[in-house]
């Protein structure tokens, strides 16, 4: 019995396109079993002639599908399972013309599972829709039009501006643009791509505009190609529930046997039929999947979706989360963060002018992002054409004088010294920060600083976590340095930071860890995540990430903050402890029905009020998530646990702290203090 997929039916005239309104056919459920329960009601008082046969013969069509399932089940199986138990005990019932018990028995049972699929139902109107379509223009036959990707064709040359993604592998036929392959690749990669030069699904366009010839789509993509790297998920139930349905399935021969010995020492067939209600496989299979169910549905209510009742149970026993760094703990983009004159005769805002002009029209992250920091700055610029540029700087002449912008090395080799003093004051201080140098015909201005900005809810996060028992690392693909800054100000431990890892190492890693920690969330955004992600206990990912990372996902974060993290490890362990009162309470009634009818002779009513009464509460019981109130997330009272000052006066390369080569059995790395 799979209980955590209720057959649900869609009404006529759905089509099947977009999201089918589910719906219970309540008349063609309770039909039998209302009126079997009418008839045992009304009739069987009468004492009519025929009634016992015609009621029997009601019952019997009630419980006709509970006797198909038993027989296909002993086919499939080899085994009798719970639902011979339920079959003989209304068969016998029936037989000894005790109707109103069986009759209300299949009606109690009904209503449990009417319950429980209603819960299914709410969530699955509530299943966000994690893939939205995206359409884009193209030129087909000479014929501009906007299409959907899914209709897209080899040889289409798609429009790209701004904020696009790359919809399949191609060549770049048009124009020329700033590509972020953060996705592809890990870590912030932008890269400028011009006529020729071939781009790939999945990347984003950040600045500039590209028309590509699609070459390659779907599962020809480099894209997908990664993803056969990943192992599929299987999405099961929850463990502890088919554990305790498994211990009641192998409770059957006992009941049986024991049915068998109780009527050979008394004779008495009440007594002897009460074993046959040693069913709580079946009300384990009804009550606890209601708490699963409506625990999914209330997260999806507060924009976390988690995928299944065993990725649910997972999360309830996360005690370590391992997070990526760029597009994770910090946000993707480039930003700039300071700027610092050299020359008391140069103000900020003259620096920043010098700066954004000559680099304005430069492809390049810190170009396109020292730009829209001007502008955010309502600098007056004045763009000018580059005279030479590359990843490292650009020179270019901005009102008939030579500026230049770039690293220590990059003026080095143009015969421009910096300052010893001014570098060193920078130079080889970890904030997370790059720095890029601006001079005006040949003297030294100061400085720029740019860096990927923390997300102001990461820190607030950690802390959240902590206190909830649950260890926090960071395993990146980026540099040891920046790597060490975002974890010392998030109150990450050193020896909990591991940088330059390949998607291959980050895999160790989390077996690794595995010596440390039972259960393991992994949280990343990019295809390069995907294999950490497939290796992970639970897969936490955003509704803005990759679509790969997404669908590789067990958690989706559809509000794309990390607070929600915090919430679905809450609603989680809150939803396991409904789970196993739930299997408590249905175990507990039934064994006290079964001994009452051994021992007390209760009679066969008060048995069905104790045991399928029991399935009911049970399934009140795992409904209450539906009645929670909204998401309460912690205050953000600081975005960093630690700010710069600190970062400062630490002498960083005497302090050293366990890296992945060291972790994997290679040397240590330079890094963290403790």
């Amino acid at each position: 019995m799979n209980a955590l997929a209720p057959v649900l039916e869609a009404p006529a005239g759905s089509g099947g396109s977009g999201k089918a309104r589910y719906q219970i056919d309540y008349a063609g459920r309770f039909k039998y079993p209302g009126l079997a329960l009418g008839a045992s009601v009304v009739a069987t008082p009468l004492e009519l002639p025929f009634a016992p046969v015609v009621v029997g013969v009601v019952i019997a069509r009630a419980a006709y599908p509970l006797w198909r399932r038993t027989v296909t089940g002993l086919r499939q199986t080899g085994r009798p399972n719970a639902d011979i138990l339920d079959s003989l005990w209304i068969l016998f019932h029936v037989a000894t013309g005790e109707m109103f018990a069986p009759a209300l028995a299949i009606c109690l049972t009904e209503t449990a599972r009417a319950l429980r699929d209603l819960t299914a139902i709410a969530g699955e109107r509530r299943k966000p829709d994690l893939v939205p379509s995206r359409k884009y223009w193209i030129e087909r036959g000479r014929r501009r039009r906007l299409v959907l990707a899914k209709d897209l064709c080899r040889g289409d040359h798609v429009i790209l501006g701004p904020g696009d993604r790359v919809p399949g592998d191609g060549v770049v036929v048009g124009g020329d643009g700033l590509l972020d392959e953060h996705d592809l690749l890990g870590g912030a990669k932008l890269a400028p791509r011009t006529v020729l030069d071939e781009v790939y699904a999945s990347s984003l366009l950040a600045k500039g505009s590209l028309v590509i010839e699609v070459h390659r789509l779907g599962a020809e993509t480099r894209l997908a190609q990664m993803a056969e790297t990943v192992k599929e998920r299987s999405w099961k139930e929850t463990r502890v529930a088919n554990y305790m349905e498994e211990m009641g399935n192998q409770a059957v021969v006992p009941a049986l046997a024991a049915s068998a010995l109780v009527f050979a020492a008394s004779a008495n067939v009440s007594a002897a039929i009460a074993p046959l209600q040693l069913d709580f496989a079946q009300g384990i299979g009804i009550g606890a999947p209601v708490a699963i169910l409506a625990s999914l549905h209330h997260a999806v209510q507060n924009r976390v979706f988690i995928r299944s009742g065993h990725a649910l149970e997972q999360l309830a026993k996360v005690d370590a989360v391992v997070f990526d760094k760029t597009g994770t703990l910090t946000e993707q983009g480039v930003e700039v963060s300071s700027v610092d004159t050299s020359l008391s005769g140069i103000s900020r805002d003259e620096l920043l002018f010098w700066a954004a002009s000559a680099s304005y029209y430069v492809l390049r992250p810190f170009c396109a992002a020292l730009a829209a920091h001007a502008e955010s700055n309502s600098a007056q610029l004045q763009p000018a054409d580059p005279l030479d540029y590359s990843e490292s700087g650009v020179v270019a002449r901005v009102r008939g004088r030579e500026i230049m912008v770039g690293t220590f090395s990059f003026l080095k080799a143009r015969g421009i010294v910096v300052d010893a003093d001014f570098h060193r004051r920078h130079d080889g201080v970890i904030l997370n920060r790059s720095i890029r140098y601006v001079v005006r015909d040949r003297e030294v201005l100061g400085a720029i600083f740019f860096t990927n900005a923390l997300r102001r809810e990461s820190a607030a996060t950690i802390e959240a976590l902590k206190n909830m028992g649950i260890a926090c690392y960071l395993l990146t693909g980026d540099t040891s340095k920046s790597a060490n800054a975002v974890a010392y100000k998030l109150g990450i431990r050193p020896g909990c930071t591991f940088a330059e890892a390949s998607p291959e190492h980050k895999v160790e890693v989390l077996r690794k860890l595995r010596r440390k920690h039972k259960t393991i969330a992994y949280v990343g955004e990019g295809v390069n995540d995907a294999p950490a992600m497939s290796h992970a206990d639970v897969a936490v990912s955003f509704q803005q990430a990759t679509d790969f990372a997404r669908e590789t996902a067990d958690v989706v974060l559809l509000d794309d903050g990390l607070l929600g993290l915090c919430y679905g490890i809450s609603t989680a362990r809150e939803s396991m402890r409904l789970v196993h009162q739930n299997i408590v309470t249905v175990t507990a009634a039934n064994v006290a029905a079964v001994l009452g009818g051994v021992f007390f002779n209760l009679n066969a009513v008060a048995a069905v009020a104790v045991n399928n009464g029991a399935t009911l509460a049970a399934c009140l019981n795992g409904m209450r998530p539906l009645l929670a109130g909204a998401r309460q997330d912690p205050e953000i009272q600081r975005t960093t646990v630690r700010d710069d000052d600190g970062l400062l006066g630490i002498p960083w390369r005497k302090r050293t702290h366990t890296g992945v080569d060291d972790l994997l059995g290679g040397h240590s790395e330079r890094g963290m203090p403790a």
